[in-house]
């Protein structure tokens, strides 16, 4: 890098009162330091032969740098700054040598050394500290700038192969980033673009083409040579890009221009830029870059470091945000409405009124779509969040979405993935915190239960819907239709990169706000429309034109019921008609892509559904014939994949279709934009693309539902809600086809996996329902989804539904043998082949849950037998039956069977499947449980306590096998003599089982009862008396023996408050019941706790007859009573009370267990 001074160093007339000025040149790429102004015929170096530098008292310098080492191909495309740095360093030092350094500057700039010029001035700049400050005075000291042929919107990608001198290699990664549309040279004119107000700024560009090698044309077109900005002037020379900056006299065509131009500024620079000395360096420098800086998100004014490309971090101790579970970001180009935001951020500060304070504050942005409330909405919480503590983004177009989001709140918060978890989570929060529920635009939709309760947080709401605002907003609203038409225009200049409207020259504002008021100051319109005329499918001034034909035909559509929606599909329409002609695999791909999306949800469309469609595809029988080549081409390495993936989505995103998350790899797109990609179809092609959509997500969907897919078959369920709820739109009746009830079944057990059980039951009867139609009752993937379906009934509860469906399946299996082997047996009516037996062992665990305890031993047993026999006992499905009879036996109160079942599956279950995986720790609690039963509660309380943790670490403490757990260790707790933490625990769940499963779930029973049994230990008796009576008088045990022992605990526990006689009717009652309906064994011990009561009731009152009576009915009676003649505790005693107040006196089967 060098200086090089053209002129006299010292002018003649040059005098402490006279001020001179530099005139810096600065050569571009191609050419080098002197060559780049000298012309070829002549030899003449105009800046030193030509220029009247004396006389108008100029210096004139020739700044050079290396150019080799940018165009040689394997540099990097960060090398601008370096070189800006270095420029500064150098004119710095030269200036301050020769003591002028606050004469004024005019610099003179050729093709891309316009560009570093711009970057070195930026870091001027932002030069303040005391040891940098000396850096500032370049930028101080600059009064006018003449950028020839500067690329500062890219060159195209013939000008830069044509220019390359490696043509075998090709331009280097430096040249690449010169393109147009680059990152590098926005970002650039993104921090320079602020300054501009402070300099004088001519444009001009080549009016003729360069022929160089092969490529003839344009170097720098106008636009990007000269764009249309505000207090610019503009000039085309008639030269090639070379020949614009070489004048071999004063006659040559376009020196006049330049000279006049010149002249003009150094004459008016002395006393422009001494009075710009004399002001306060300081406030000057902050007001411009925290102040124009701010608007382009640029750099904030502070050290050097950002310019080094340092990032420093400065934390605001009055930032409190921890959580900002907020999936988007704000676009770049929003603008405007502060207005709207500071008063917004008023109203949530101000208190509420009397009558309101038990609610929440409520704010309602309602209007149009697509006029910038998400936007808005985005861009105030960004802004705001150090004030909130927590920051939540709920999609509320539907409910499904909404419960979803709700849902994964509750998940990432550890309580369970349902929405009631998510709600109450959110509700009992005592920190500030904000909620966004955006797109509440169903009508019909409810969307108060959305709505935390109490009063420690802030709600925004968008919505279409007006109403919502009336009836809902505590605080305030706003009515979002167009823009303010001034920022409106500026959006659209942004968008365009035609920066804002201050920045903006005349002709260009007035063209931006002509296409503003068609579109309606419709923000998502102006975005796309900015995005059209920034990717050059249609210039500024010839945009409105075609855009207004364009509408025309759009109108003309009945999918498009008013001009605001035709104002934002039409600027959409535009750029994707240009995607679709465009011959290119990038393009096909967008649009294909474009059709996927369209029927998935809008929101959150993970990258990883191609990867996973893939890895499916590949291997699979599953034709592909109907699919878009990027999905059939499975030939792919992955990397090759991700790549073209990649490349459609950039088009996309270049033309504002959609939006792309590269911190979550994710996709959206605006649901006015998403509801127009579907309606453009026509209907033969919107059946095409919803099948193609609904194969992909399926394919995704493992049969095996292996565990480490679970977070991202979660991602899954907005996207099959959506496609479930397209294809009765489509399609009349569905399923229509085999494969359709294949892809719903898959989606039932995502449904089902995530306890989304009656979303899950209702794709199942579809699917059963075609089956048997059309392949008939019996058949083979007709019992698969019919033994779903019954598992599906098992977990909500639906008894007497599972039991049917499972005894259904056991006679088609009984009828339905696989070989003939399976017949040769003895007795025939007695099989044991495995389809048969898997089946038993289903029906085991339902007779169990309904309370059919002998039955559901000797079906248990058979199941066990027979895999035993076909599999083997180390055989999964062989160890799922033995649990389900370990179980069984537990409650029937045979401990050592149980005990024995019980650890053979435990240790192999860990060593198949690990110690946390469900199916383990659901074994862990079922061993715990018999350890308990034996007496061993240390170990008990061990085992059931490490289950609980780990569900609550996996499930999440609302998960209802999590509050299984609960209620398990509770009753451990209980023997340990720690009632009151019992207790507590079980209080603590009460809110929680009834808000997850509900007040009338089975689920509520056992936990009250186990409340009440807690409460009997702690002898709070009126507390279990209550609770117990409450239990009895519902019906959600009938003929359950859990009833049984619910009554005989109301039974004890009002004996031992002294009510014995109170007691006899429900002891009657309860051997009628045991005697004739057979709940519990006669042989039981809660039958003999009742006779027992009976009996004391009997002697109390001198009814020895009755005594006799009852001796007689129930066999085995007196001898019992005989052994405890002896015992000072009723059996009921020894049943319900703790192990600890029994001092180890009894053996198994001496507690009861609930």
């Amino acid at each position: 890098m060098s200086i090089t001074v053209l002129s006299n160093d010292d002018p003649p007339d040059h005098s402490v009162t006279v001020q001179t000025v530099d005139l810096v040149a600065i050569h571009g790429l191609y050419e080098g330091q002197l060559d780049t102004w000298t012309d070829p015929q002549t030899k003449l170096l105009w800046l030193r032969d030509l220029f009247p530098h004396n006389e108008l008292k100029v210096r004139v310098i020739a700044y050079g740098y290396d150019t080799a080492s940018l165009l040689e191909p394997g540099g990097s495309a960060d090398g601008i700054l370096p070189q800006a740095t270095s420029f500064i360093a150098e004119l710095c030092a030269f200036r301050e040598l020769s003591n002028t350094s606050e004469r004024p500057i005019v610099f003179v700039c050729h093709g891309f050394g316009g560009i570093l010029l711009k970057r070195a001035l930026v870091f001027s700049s932002a030069s303040q500290g005391d040891h940098v400050k000396h850096r500032r005075s370049i930028y101080t000291s600059t009064h006018a700038i003449l950028f020839l042929g500067t690329p500062h919107n890219g060159m195209s990608k013939d000008a830069i192969l044509g220019l390359s001198k490696h043509r075998l290699r090709g331009p280097s990664q430096f040249s690449l980033s010169l393109l147009k549309s680059s990152e590098v040279l926005a970002n650039i004119t993104d921090l320079f673009s602020p300054l501009m107000k402070h300099f004088m700024i001519s444009y001009f560009w080549a009016q003729r083409d360069t022929t160089v090698r092969s490529f003839k044309g344009r170097i720098v077109d106008e636009n990007s040579a000269a764009p249309a900005w505000h207090n610019v002037d503009r000039c085309g020379l008639p030269a090639n890009h070379s020949d614009m900056v070489k004048f071999g006299s004063s006659q040559d065509r376009g020196y006049p221009v330049v000279f006049a131009t010149l002249r003009r500024y150094i004459k008016s620079a002395p006393e422009v830029i001494s009075s710009r000395w004399r002001q306060d360096q300081e406030p000057f420098v902050v007001e411009t870059l925290s102040g124009s800086h701010a608007q382009h998100q640029s750099i904030p004014p502070a050290t050097g470091l950002m310019e080094m490309g340092i990032t420093t971090v400065t934390t605001d101790p009055e930032d409190i945000n921890e959580i900002y579970a907020v999936l988007r970001s704000s676009s770049n180009y929003f603008t405007g409405r502060k207005l709207y935001a500071a008063d917004m951020k008023e109203a949530f500060s101000a208190p509420l009124k009397q009558s309101m304070s038990h609610r929440q504050k409520i704010f309602v942005v309602f209007g149009l779509g697509g006029s910038g409330k998400t936007q808005f909405c985005l861009k105030y919480i960004e802004d705001n969040k150090s004030r909130y503590w927590g920051v939540f983004w709920i999609d509320a177009s539907s409910e499904e979405n909404a419960e979803s989001g709700f849902a994964s709140l509750a998940l990432q918060a550890g309580k369970g993935a349902s929405f009631a978890a998510g709600i109450h989570w959110l509700s009992s929060q005592s920190k500030p915190w904000i909620l966004v529920i955006d797109n509440a635009d169903d009508r019909d939709m409810d969307i108060r239960k959305y709505f935390p309760s109490g009063n420690n947080g802030h709600i925004l709401v968008t919505t279409r819907n007006r109403e919502v605002a009336e009836l809902e907003a505590t605080i305030g609203s706003f009515c979002f239709r167009g823009m303010d038409p001034e920022e409106a225009t500026a959006l659209l200049l942004r968008s365009a990169h035609m920066f804002s409207a201050e920045t903006s020259n005349d002709q260009s504002k007035e063209l931006a706000r002509g296409i503003a008021a068609e579109l309606g100051y419709l923000a998502l319109a102006l975005t796309h429309a900015g995005a059209t005329i920034r990717r050059h499918i249609y210039t500024l001034d010839k945009y409105l034109h075609y855009y207004l034909g364009w509408r025309r035909d759009m109108m003309s559509q009945s999918a498009i019921s008013d001009a605001d929606d035709a104002n934002i599909i039409t600027t959409w329409e535009i750029p994707f008609r240009k995607i679709e002609a465009r011959p290119s695999v990038d393009c096909r791909d967008a649009v294909d892509i474009m059709h996927i999306f369209a029927f998935m949800h809008f929101e959150s469309i993970p990258e990883s559904i191609f990867q996973a469609f893939w890895t499916s595809a590949n291997g699979a029988e599953t034709s592909l014939s109907g699919h878009p080549d990027i999905l059939q081409n499975l030939s792919m390495l992955n990397e090759e994949a991700h790549a073209r993936m990649r490349k459609a989505f950039r088009v996309l995103c270049d033309y504002s279709i959609i939006d792309y998350d590269p911190e979550q790899k994710s996709c959206s797109l605006h649901p006015v934009v998403h509801t127009w990609a579907r309606r453009r179809l026509a209907d033969n092609e919107r059946a095409r693309w919803l099948t193609c959509t609904t194969s992909m997500i399926a394919q995704c969907i493992s049969s095996n539902l292996e565990a480490s897919g679970r977070e991202f078959r979660r991602q899954l369920i907005s996207h099959i809600d959506a496609v479930v709820r397209s294809l009765p739109q489509i399609f009349k009746t569905f399923p229509e086809t085999a494969q359709q009830a294949d892809e719903l079944e898959r989606f039932a057990s995502v449904y089902a996996e995530n306890g989304l059980w009656k979303q899950a039951r209702s794709l199942l009867r579809k699917v059963i329902e075609w089956r048997a139609k059309k392949l008939g009752k019996r058949h083979m993937e007709t019992l698969r989804a019919q033994k779903t379906l019954a598992d599906i009934h098992w977990n909500l509860f639906e008894v007497e539904s599972c039991v049917g469906i499972q005894l259904d399946l056991l006679w088609s299996h009984w009828l339905f043998r696989s070989s003939v082997s399976d017949w040769v047996i003895w007795p025939p009516w007695y099989p044991d082949h495995v389809s048969y037996c898997i089946n038993l062992s289903d029906l085991t665990q339902s007779l169990w849950l309904a309370g059919k305890l002998d039955l559901s031993k000797r079906v248990g047993e058979r199941a066990v037998k027979g895999l035993t026999k076909h599999l083997g006992p180390d055989d999964p499905i062989t160890l799922n039956a033995m649990f389900n009879l370990g179980r069984t036996y537990h409650h029937l109160r045979e401990y050592k069977k149980s005990y024995a079942y019980l650890v053979s599956v435990v240790k192999k279950r860990k060593h198949f499947f690990g110690l946390d995986h469900p199916d383990t720790l659901m074994a862990r609690t079922e061993l715990g449980t018999s350890y308990h039963a034996f007496g061993r509660i240390s170990l008990a309380e061990k085992m059931i306590g490490n289950v609980l943790e780990a569900r609550k670490r996996t499930l999440g403490e609302e998960h209802a096998y999590t509050l299984w757990s609960v209620i398990e260790y509770s009753k451990v707790l209980c023997d340990l003599g720690r009632c009151e933490q019992a207790v507590t625990m079980l209080e603590d769940i009460v809110p929680i089982v009834r808000r997850t499963l509900g007040e009338d779930h089975v689920g509520m029973s056992f936990t009250q009862s186990n409340l009440a049994r807690a409460y009997a230990i702690s002898k709070r008796w009126t507390d279990a008396a209550n609770l117990l009576k409450m239990l009895t008088e519902g019906d959600k045990l009938v003929n359950h023996p859990d009833r049984v022992n619910i009554m005989c605990g109301y039974i004890h526990v009002r004996v031992k408050m002294g009510q014995l006689k109170e007691t006899e009717d429900d002891c009657k009652q309860l051997l009628e019941a045991i005697r004739k309906q057979k709940v519990i064994s006669l042989r039981d011990p809660l039958t003999f706790g009742i006779a027992e009561t009976l009996v004391n009731i009997y002697q109390q009152t001198g009814r020895e007859a009755e005594i006799v009576v009852l001796k007689s009915q129930l066999p085995g009676l007196e001898a019992r009573l005989e052994e405890r003649s002896t015992r000072e505790n009723s059996i009921f005693s020894e049943l319900y009370a703790a192990k600890s107040e029994l001092e180890g006196k009894l053996g198994p089967g001496s507690r009861i267990s609930s």
